[in-house]
């Protein structure tokens, strides 16, 4: 069975423009290429930029949900890898052939998404997929039959690329959850020097839920095979009876590195008829705009540009995700982690594991800075935010020290960004993401336009933050 392809109408979401995406669900017993964009009145954009070039006075929700602009060009592959692939773009739905189902917690970190594609767990609140399955979901599942789930939770939102769609390797879409899954084990996202393991010819493991050569479409399958090559910035992985097939969609491709960690890497696009191999948009290649959306910080390890930045949850990666022999009511966890910091890609983090929260501003008796400006606002659990200043943004005109002093209530775990206007978009430049209440930023920054975001990643409830801008 072949699907023709869908000539796709493109909204370009730039901070010019902003304008709202919507696209129908993937569904198994139709085109999944068949999506749908809305029109919306321009006149809801104005304002957004001035006619300087400056970034205008909007909401947190308008600024980091709404702003999406292209991936940074990625790290090039090793020369070994073969340039020149190329594959006729036929257009048959993506299922797992040639594979088998996986046992009780295998490939923990694979979802189901709500009846007819697949996703990948990359953060306890974020799930990437494909663009092609649309945004419509209201529930997320894990386990290894959707049918039967081991756990479901409620997307907050989901949100695909702008002009994201198969045959562009810009196959992107994200959904950030309701609340934080905690008790699921993760494989992190190949970033910077890894993604040189991105070889032809080199071993891959391919997961999803969709229809195969040997069950019906819901069950949780794998399958091992290798890397074809690359045709522009997709990758074609599988054939010869190996393959992903219809419901597959946005689902993940795992590669191991040499010490033994694996790592997360491909979202399932499009192919020929199933078995016959098929093509994968690269996570690496959508981090800037994953983490824009989100908010949060996706890469352990390293940046979003790929440099190696390892932190606190640089270590302990799994070393046999695919047979964990575990429980869901167990949290799934015993799948071999390395108990190692990881140094892929330089020396590993050295820094105190478990650094002790930053000591509390005082609260009621000043400010915990000379100069600096008190604000305050209630998050409503997790995920929830603000933007400061006062849903805004302000502008430093020299270079200093932005300092930033968040207090949370009693029991939650509050986290504090500094974001800074590059020209096109708004990027982290600072983060605390300690298990606190409380968190401490100082950045030293050159001119230009700033705003802080204080995020729930637990708990609810009135903060305050305090904030001091150079002089």
């Amino acid at each position: 069975m072949m699907h023709q392809r869908k000539i796709h109408r493109t909204v370009l979401l730039t901070p010019l423009s902003l304008f709202a995406l919507t696209t129908a669900a993937c569904d198994p017993e139709t085109d999944p290429l068949d999506t749908e964009v809305d029109s919306v009145d321009e006149a809801v954009a104005k304002g957004d930029i001035t006619d300087a070039g400056r970034p205008a006075l909007v909401r947190h929700e308008d600024l980091f949900a709404d702003l999406a602009d292209p991936p940074p060009a990625p790290p090039s592959f090793d020369e070994g890898a073969s340039d020149d692939f190329s594959i006729e773009e036929d257009d048959e739905g993506d299922a797992i052939y040639g594979g088998t189902t996986v046992p009780a917690c295998g490939w923990a970190s694979t979802v189901e998404l709500g009846g007819s594609c697949t996703g990948t767990l990359v953060h306890p609140q974020v799930v990437i997929y494909a663009a092609h399955c649309g945004a419509s979901y209201s529930k997320i599942y894990f386990g290894e039959n959707y049918q039967a789930a081991a756990k479901s939770v409620t997307p907050q939102w989901c949100k695909v690329y702008p002009g994201g769609q198969p045959g562009s390797g810009n196959d992107f879409a994200v959904c950030k959850l309701s609340q934080a899954v905690n008790d699921v084990p993760i494989v992190p996202i190949l970033m910077g020097c890894e993604t040189s393991n991105l070889q032809a010819g080199k071993q891959v493991t391919l997961v999803g839920f969709g229809n195969a050569d040997n069950g019906p479409y819901g069950i949780k399958r794998q399958v091992t095979t290798t890397i074809n090559g690359f045709d522009g910035d997709e990758i074609s992985i599988g054939g010869n009876g190996k393959d992903t097939c219809q419901g597959d969609s946005g689902g993940p491709a795992f590669i191991k590195l040499a010490d033994g960690t694996w790592r997360v890497f491909g979202i399932t696009s499009y192919g020929g008829a199933c078995g016959s191999g098929g093509m994968y948009s690269m996570m690496h290649k959508g981090m800037q705009w994953f983490e824009q959306q989100t908010a949060l910080d996706l890469t352990p390890c390293h940046n979003a540009d790929g440099t190696w930045n390892p932190g606190p949850g640089c270590y302990n990666f799994q070393t046999n995700p695919g047979s964990v022999n575990d429980t869901w009511s167990g949290g799934c966890n015993a799948g071999g982690p390395s108990g190692a910091y990881s140094q892929t890609c330089g020396s590993p983090y050295s820094g105190n594991p478990n650094p002790p929260p930053p000591p509390p501003p005082p609260p009621d008796n000043g400010a915990p800075c000379t100069g600096c400006t008190e604000y305050s606002g209630s998050l409503s659990g997790p995920g929830d935010a603000d933007q400061h200043p006062n849903g805004s943004y302000y502008q430093s005109t020299t270079s200093g020290s932005h300092e930033g002093w968040l207090a949370g209530p009693a029991g939650t775990d509050y986290d504090l960004y500094l974001y800074k206007w590059n020209g096109s978009a708004w990027a982290v430049v600072a983060k605390a993401e300690t298990a606190s209440t409380n968190e401490t930023i100082k950045y030293n920054g050159t001119a230009g336009y700033y705003a802080w975001l204080v995020e729930s990643y637990s708990g609810s409830g009135a903060y305050k933050v305090w904030i001091k801008k150079p002089n």
